[in-house]
């Protein structure tokens, strides 16, 4: 729920009144129309708001928004499954600048704020270890409106300064 009033606030959308249904689904309502699950209505804020997607980024953004919904939870709550979480997003980060590839999308917003108390937990050493995801956090919280409500994650480390530089 934080974090769709997160996005909402990031694109000064308003999300409605956000909860759970009575199939513990997370649900709003916008534009009078009841919109269901977590991926959906990021993208429908996104959409609302102007943001503009390819057909590729939109397909990427509901996979990688689901996968979220579906395992931070867990992670949050399971060191050991925090790790391979975190090490399968570093592996596709890997290869690009941001989730769906080159360019921000809100789906990087989104993900951040889910990954936040993942990444605010991890040592010098583990930050290191995941140096794409680390980048990528460097990244996104260097956008404007990101941290808004936490401050920003210290990924100062020797390491992440040489080779994951912010400026991009």
């Amino acid at each position: 729920m934080d974090v769709v009033k997160a996005i909402g606030k990031y694109l000064n959308a308003p999300v409605g009144t956000v909860c759970y249904n009575t199939d513990k689904v997370l649900t709003t309502v916008l534009d009078k129309e009841n919109v269901e699950g977590f991926a959906t209505i990021i993208l429908r804020l996104a959409s609302k708001s102007g943001a503009k997607m390819t057909p590729e980024q939109i397909l990427l953004s509901y996979q990688w928004l689901e996968h979220m919904a579906m395992y931070a939870n867990q992670a949050v709550t399971n060191p050991t499954f925090a790790k391979s979480f975190l090490q399968g997003i570093n592996k596709a980060l890997a290869a690009n600048t941001y989730l769906t590839g080159q360019f921000l999308t809100i789906t990087d917003i989104a993900a951040y704020h889910v990954l936040y108390p993942l990444i605010e937990r991890l040592s010098v050493t583990e930050q290191e270890s995941l140096l794409y995801v680390c980048r990528w956090s460097k990244h996104i919280q260097a956008q404007p409106r990101v941290c808004t409500n936490r401050p920003p994650l210290p990924l100062h480390t020797l390491t992440l300064s040489i080779l994951a530089p912010v400026a991009h």
